[in-house]
Parts: structure tokens; C-alpha cells; sequence
């Protein structure tokens, strides 16, 4: 369902002829990639990289994380399909050969305020560190409103400041629709719907009980990162509980959990869910779906062009093909589901393929990845053989392998184990592994994948640049000139030497380096993955008891006979608010300006849109941050730390950002109070 654009609640606007925002009127210019159709590349039998046994493997960023786009558009017919995606670069196996023809991207279109799209990171300059620095001299006037807490009004911040910050900006919604093979087709659904009776993965009744009995707090109202502990407790449990598994298992060993219930995953995925999605979406071979066989120690791709239809797909089964999905949480309800709670406790990238292999056969070579593996099996039975890192770099490794033959595999397995409907195998990133079906039996399993470039290495690449420049700018040390005999003392021929000079220059270094290391630096990096997290993440799927109070909900206008429509339920300083969830968006400092980036707009097909940001002033920027530190507990609009509140709130609930209890008057007392509606 498409957030609801409202003239009732619709912000004014300061315009200049060129549509771009007048200097003077700060806070909120919107950015946002519309969708273009996928052009047909690559061969007919493009082989895609390894076998994502474990998740990703070569395909990198789009086997690990293919998840968005979702279920049929409501309206359309079972056989429309959904705007294509731009197709996201693939690294090449070594059987493979590289698809044709590259993508463009796709550019944004000026709609009343300048839109400036990021498809890559620009490389980070000192500004970053700057605006910490601004941010964080303008955050000292909170503390007066913290350390009174929400009750604090918006007059006290005022007379602290001796400033009126400005309201923010809405910008006009964008034509969203894109050409579907000649036909208009709408964009694919973000934010999902709840249903009061859904077909829900089996929950695991003691955690959630003790959660919304104990403490007497609805589900929906509990921070979303403790649901999504449940919810991964759920995955890996009864026997081991999330505190052993961090301390004992993960990055560190393979752990097995054998149920015996064949039905602990109903409802995940099954055959006939597979068949019901081919029937009812556009899936396409290569870009969703991959037919793949193992034979003789060689591994072959079977890929036609164009749409997977049911009776293809059988039978390829039929003849002992296996079958490999990208991203079922893009067409799939219940896997999304598992995606997103997933996301907001790793707060990474969290994506899922899943593997359906005939009796008696193996669909891909043995092989390592560089994410970490949950393999849950659903249906069937499948042999798994895990084997240790061959070399100290593969420990952890930052980049999956290529196809491995049987003799590049040294040493017996460290695990051989078949897994029976209902079990759970994990392995860390570099833990090589093959898997194949037992004679007389079939396999269906999900392989969850998450962690891939969310390392201390990949924090320091996003920190030395910054914090480089930044120390440059301060340290006259770093700007004086290299001396005259370096090259006479460094270099592959004098690597082995031990002179002094040496031995004295690698000490200036070094001391160099440590100035290097600052918390600004170190909080710019951190902003820059959870930015990257705000791209990759999945949509929100919205809670049933939170849905009307959001932007999502029905009833929030009255569609009067004489044709008007009027705002039924208006935002005022009685109500109260809180984030929708705890990472649902991030305030990040960059180009000498505050950005909120934010995935309430993404897409269920990975990378379909560009990211997504919100500009702000620093004085609307601790309204922000007053929300981002107070959640779960909601905060009342009259007490936010921002000149126009109301332009302020209404900007992040028409974008879905937030929940909002809007005040119920007391008949009796004529008294109102911030209650959430039944």
C-alpha cells in the first residue's frame, strides 16, 4: 500500500522559479528515484555465480538481499508483472561467463524542489566531520529539554535559543508508475498491509507471552529491535538461547539444532507456495531463479530467457535440475516478514534464497561465502558437509569463493550431517560447504543471509578517508613534505632492510596514524554504514494494532458527498509520537548539510529505487534526535524541541516515519488525552 498524500495535511512550501528551495527556508527537500524498466542483457544460458548454499556466494548484493518488491499488486491480473528492476552487477564464476550490455542509471526528474540523487556514496570530505561537529554544538541546547524530559515545551526551547527554526518541506508526490511490456503497471508495494488472521510462522510462544504479559505491553508497542530477538530466538531455538549463540557459535563454529518437529517452519515456504508465485508474478529466470546441476564435479546453469512459469519449472525438476531463488522475500509474505524483523536486530542487510533439490542429486559445487548462514529446511532431507577454512584469510572471509573442485578440498568434513524437515544448520562467512539430496527423498530449504561488508575492516574504509582529511586540515605534521631519502629506505628491493632511518621514519608514522583516530571520524563511518543499511533494508511490515495510527491506516479522511475530502483525524499538540521503528531512519552529516535517509520508500526488490533522504536544519535536526533517543515511549508534540511542530510531525508522518496517538476528549472532563485508536 502506497503511503497516503494528503492536501489537508500538506506542508507549505517556499519555491523559487527553478523549483529549487529558496536558502532561507530550511528543513525538508525529498529525494526519490522513480522505478525504469530492466532491458534484456546476457545470454540465454548466463550461468549465475556459486551456489548460494549459504545465501549470496559471487552474486554478491543481489543473491544476499534481492528483497524487495513484493507480493501482486492489488488490482492487477495474475499474469501482469511488476516493474523490473535496473539489474544489479554480478561477479563472474569461473564457468560463467559475464552478462552483455550495461544498465544505466536511471536519473532523477526536477519536481518542485532540486533533487540530487545518490547512487553511489560520494567519497566523504572533511564537511562530514564538521557538521558532527555543528550538530553537536547546536545539540547542547537540548539538554535542558532532555534532562526535563518530553514534558519540556517548545516556548523554553525558544528562549534558550533566541532562533525560530524553520518548518520542513514536503515536496510533491512523483508519477511512480513505470511501462510494463507496454502497459502501465504500478509500483510494486513498499509497506505491507497487516491482516488481523495471517498465515503467521510458527511463534515461539514462551518468549512472546512472557513479552506482552509480564510487562503488560502490546506487541506492537515494543521496541522493534527486542521483536526482532524474538524473533531470531525463535529461529535457532528451543535449545539455544541468543545470549550462547553470540557467545559461543557466532563467527566461530557451525551450530546444528535437530528438532524432530517437521513442522516447526510450516508456513515459511512449501511447493505449493512456489507454484501459487509463478502463477500470480512475473519471476524471470537469471534475475529470480536459477536452474542449476551438479555432475561429475561440474556445475552447469540451465537458464532460458523470459518468465518462469509452473509447468517449465517441474520440469526441470523432473529431470533432476535444482532449483535456486534469489529473493522469495520479494514475492513472498511470509519469508519478508522473517526478513524484516530479522533486519531491525542485525541492523544490516538481511536476505534469503531458498534451494529445491529433486531426489538423489546436487544442484551446485562445493564452495565458501562472505555471509553468515542460517539454513532452515522446510521440507525433504539433505546430506550437508562443512569443512574449516583452508587458509587464515578464508577465516571470516570478506569475499566468497569460486567453485572449489573435490580435490581443492583438503582434509575430512568438520560436520556431516542430514537435516530433517524442521532442523537448522548455521556456518559462519569462509566455512566451506556442499550439500546434496539422500536417494528417495527431496529437499526444500531457506538459506537466511546476513553480515555480508559489515566488518571492522569495513568501518575503517569508510573512517581513514575521513578522518584523513580531517586531521590534514588540523595537523601541520600531515601537510609537510615527504622526505627527500624515502625511496631510498621503502620499497619491495628495501623491505628487508633494518637501517636506522627506517626504523626512525616507521615511528613518525605511526605516530602520525594515531592522530588519525578521532570520535568524529569514528562517528561520520558509523553514519555511512547506516546509511548504506537505510538503501539495503527491506520496507516495514506495519503492525495491525499500530496501522491506523500511521500514515498507512484507513480512516484518516472523510470522503463527503459534494465531492470534498476532509481530514479526519488532525495532528495537534495533544497528540503524541514516537518513530515507527527503532532503525527506521538514520540522521547522517554530509556535503555541510543533515540528511535523514530513511526505507519507508524502498522497494521489496533490492537496490529498485535509489536512497532515500529528507534535508533539515541543525535547529529541526534535535526534534529528530529527541524522537531517535526516546523510543519506544512516545513524546508529545507541544514538547518538541522545534519551532513549527506541526509542519515538523506531519513531514515525517506523511513520509510513515512515525506512529501517532491523536488526544481522545474525555466527554465527562472535557479533558484530552493522547490515546492510540482501537
Amino acid at each position: 500500500m502506497e503511503p497516503i498524500a494528503s492536501k489537508d495535511l500538506a506542508i507549505l512550501t517556499n519555491e523559487t522559479g527553478n523549483g529549487a528551495v529558496k536558502p532561507a527556508t530550511p528543513s525538508i527537500a525529498t529525494k526519490k528515484q522513480p522505478p525504469k524498466r530492466k532491458k534484456p542483457t546476457g545470454t540465454p544460458q548466463s550461468p549465475p555465480a556459486n551456489d548460494a548454499s549459504a545465501g549470496t556466494n559471487t552474486k554478491t548484493d543481489i543473491e544476499h538481499a534481492n528483497t524487495m518488491n513484493g507480493e501482486q499488486v492489488p488490482g492487477s491480473s495474475p499474469g501482469d508483472g511488476t516493474p523490473n528492476a535496473k539489474k544489479q552487477k554480478k561477479k563472474q564464476s569461473e564457468e560463467g561467463k559475464e552478462s552483455s550490455g550495461k544498465k544505466q542509471k536511471p536519473s532523477g526528474k526536477q519536481v518542485r524542489f532540486h533533487i540530487k540523487l545518490y547512487s553511489t556514496p560520494k567519497p566523504p570530505t572533511t564537511s562530514t566531520a564538521v557538521g558532527i561537529t555543528k550538530k553537536k554544538k547546536a545539540k547542547v541546547q537540548l539538554q535542558t529539554v532532555a534532562a526535563t524530559g518530553v514534558g519540556a515545551g517548545s516556548e523554553r526551547h525558544k528562549q534558550q535559543n533566541g532562533t525560530t527554526p524553520v518548518p520542513m518541506k514536503k515536496p510533491s508526490k512523483k508519477n511512480r508508475s513505470a511501462k510494463v511490456n507496454g502497459s502501465v503497471g504500478l509500483r510494486p508495494t513498499s509497506v505491507v498491509a497487516p491482516l488481523k488472521r495471517t498465515v503467521q510462522v510458527k511463534p515461539e510462544p514462551k518468549t512472546q507471552s512472557k513479552t506482552s504479559t509480564d510487562t503488560g505491553t502490546a506487541l506492537h508497542e515494543l521496541d522493534s529491535v527486542t521483536i526482532g530477538r524474538q524473533t531470531f530466538a525463535w529461529m535457532i531455538g528451543p535449545g539455544t538461547t541468543v545470549e550462547e549463540f553470540m557467545r559461543i557459535y557466532w563467527e566461530r563454529k557451525p551450530l546444528l539444532v535437530q528438532r524432530n518437529d517437521r513442522t516447526y517452519y510450516d508456513g515459511l515456504l512449501s511447493r505449493a507456495m512456489i507454484d501459487e508465485m509463478l502463477r500470480t508474478n512475473n519471476i524471470e529466470y537469471t534475475k529470480n531463479i536459477d536452474i542449476t546441476s551438479y555432475r561429475d564435479g561440474q556445475r552447469e546453469t540451465h537458464n532460458p530467457d523470459g518468465r518462469v512459469l509452473p509447468p517449465d519449472l517441474w520440469h526441470f525438476y523432473g529431470t533432476g535440475c535444482s532449483v535456486r531463488m534469489l529473493n522469495p522475500q520479494t514475492y513472498l509474505r511470509s519469508v519478508y516478514e522473517l526478513n524484516v524483523k530479522l533486519q531491525e536486530f542485525f541492523h544490516c542487510m538481511t536476505g534469503a534464497n531458498f534451494y529445491l533439490t529433486p531426489p538423489g542429486s546436487q544442484g551446485f559445487a562445493p564452495h565458501y561465502d562472505d555471509i553468515e548462514a542460517f539454513v532452515l529446511q522446510i521440507e525433504g532431507r539433505k546430506r550437508w558437509r562443512l569443512y574449516g577454512p583452508r587458509t587464515p584469510q578464508e577465516v571470516l572471509a570478506r569475499v566468497s569463493s569460486a567453485n572449489l573442485s573435490q580435490d581443492e578440498i583438503s582434509g575430512p568434513p568438520i560436520l556431516d550431517v542430514v537435516l530433517e524437515a524442521g532442523d537448522m544448520l548455521y556456518f559462519p562467512r569462509g566455512c566451506i560447504h556442499q550439500a546434496a539430496t539422500v536417494p528417495g527423498a527431496h529437499s526444500l530449504h531457506i538459506t537466511v543471509s546476513m553480515y555480508q561488508r559489515n566488518s571492522w575492516a569495513d568501518l575503517f574504509e569508510q573512517m581513514l578517508p575521513i578522518a584523513l582529511a580531517s586531521a590534514a586540515d588540523e595537523e601541520a605534521t600531515l601537510r609537510e613534505g615527504l622526505p627527500l631519502d624515502l625511496h631510498q629506505h621503502f620499497g619491495i628491493v628495501h623491505s628487508d632492510g633494518t637501517s636506522a632511518e627506517r626504523r626512525r621514519l616507521i615511528v613518525r608514522m605511526r605516530a602520525m596514524f594515531d592522530k588519525l583516530f578521532s570520535d568524529a571520524a569514528i562517528d561520520a563511518a558509523v553514519d555511512q554504514l547506516a546509511k548504506r543499511f537505510q538503501h539495503d533494508a527491506l520496507p516495514p511490515l506495519v503492525d495491525f494494532g499500530e496501522w491506523d495510527d500511521t500514515v498507512y491506516g484507513a480512516g484518516n479522511y472523510v470522503f463527503r458527498p459534494d465531492g470534498t475530502v476532509e481530514c479526519a483525524r488532525p495532528i495537534d499538540d495533544r497528540s503524541s509520537v514516537r518513530l515507527l521503528r527503532r532503525n527506521i531512519l538514520r540522521l547522517v552529516s554530509e556535503e555541510e548539510k543533515l540528511r535523514i535517509y530513511y526505507h519507508t520508500d524502498n522497494s521489496r526488490e533490492y537496490h529498485q529505487y535509489e536512497a532515500n533522504f529528507l534535508e533539515l536544519d541543525h535547529e529541526t535536526a534535535l526534534g529528530v534526535e529527541l524522537l531517535i533517543k526516546m523510543y519506544p515511549r512516545y513524546v508529545l508534540v507541544s514538547s518538541l524541541p522545534v519551532e513549527d511542530r506541526l509542519e515538523f510531525i506531519r513531514s515525517l508522518w506523511e513520509k510513515g516515519l512515525i506512529v501517532c496517538r491523536r488526544p481522545v476528549v474525555d466527554p465527562d472532563t472535557s479533558i484530552a488525552t493522547s490515546a492510540s485508536t482501537p
